[in-house]
């Protein structure tokens, strides 16, 4: 009879693993906009800590994507715990009328939905205090303003197709490290206003973004190091002059790391997470056999 009780809560423990990791992540795809609040069920909603949502999404979805990483239609703090969020494969569509944030401004309301396809729109992110770290889809051209404002966003990996970052886009986050694609052509100013952990910027662009803001890095008292392609460090010692503080370093990417003895680039990946073969320019990542990760900068 003892052997039977303990089997059986071990049995019952064991469910209850199982449900607990299911709920901790959920992988859904659309296949019209409008859909995904019948592909995730109320009792996932505010249990899934990792999400990744692939197919078209309008603003309706993104309200509960919203919702879910913690902040409601209204703006008021949600249940949500969602903390990584992947919308590589996601494809962001305007549609009128559906819109994820609804804003009192004094006695007025001000509705926000995307504002056109494959941008990221503003205050989409806005005071998602769950969200740490999120994949933007691979398309995405734009991201507005206040996007990630105020959010608790520690990573953020910007896909090569981005060109415009608008104002305020990731203020008062809690980014460490953030890299900028070649595709970049224009940041607005005060893009990281306020980032008080923010150390390291890598810009991957063999051109500097136009018009570099005087403000673009306010407030971030731990920048201590930009880094660039080395045949565009005088471009962008250029671009930034008077900009940035003095002691900020504008340094020069390297294509290979020193090793001691004995250790072995095992794998390399591009910012997506998709394996290479071979050293590709951008920034990889390499994962060395003695278990440490480094992103590496290929001019």
């Amino acid at each position: 009879m003892q052997i039977s009780t303990l089997f059986r809560g071990c049995a019952l423990a064991a469910v209850a693993l199982v449900s607990a990791a299911t709920f901790a992540q959920k992988s859904v795809t659309t296949t019209k906009t409008g859909e995904l609040s019948s592909l995730i069920p109320g009792a996932d909603r505010y249990k899934t800590k990792n999400l990744t949502v692939a197919g078209p999404l309008n603003g309706e979805d993104l309200k509960l994507v919203r919702e879910m990483c913690g902040r409601d239609y209204s703006g008021a703090e949600s249940e949500g715990v969602t903390a990584t969020l992947d919308l590589s494969k996601a494809l962001i569509k305007q549609e009128a009328g559906k819109n994820y944030f609804n804003e009192k401004v004094g006695f007025y309301s001000r509705y926000y939905a995307p504002s056109a396809d494959n941008e990221i729109g503003v205050k989409l992110f806005y005071r998602c205090e769950s969200l740490k770290k999120v994949i933007l889809p691979e398309n995405t051209t734009v991201i507005s303003g206040n996007a990630f404002q105020s959010s608790g966003l520690t990573e953020v990996v910007i896909p090569n197709t981005v060109k415009i970052i608008r104002q305020y886009a990731f203020a008062n986050t809690k980014l460490k490290e953030v890299t900028l694609p070649e595709s970049l052509s224009d940041l607005e100013n005060k893009v990281f206003d306020n980032c008080a952990n923010l150390t390291t910027v890598v810009f991957t662009g063999t051109t500097p973004p136009n018009n570099v803001p005087a403000e673009l890095f306010n407030k971030c008292p731990k920048l201590s190091k930009i880094i660039v392609p080395a045949e565009a460090l005088e471009a962008y010692k250029a671009a930034f002059e008077g900009k940035i503080k003095p002691e900020t370093a504008i340094v020069t990417g390297v294509k290979t790391v020193t090793l001691s003895n004995g250790v072995n680039e095992v794998a390399r990946f591009d910012l997506q997470g998709r394996r290479l073969s071979a050293p590709v320019q951008g920034v990889n990542v390499v994962r060395y056999s003695n278990g440490t990760t480094v992103k590496v900068l290929v001019p």
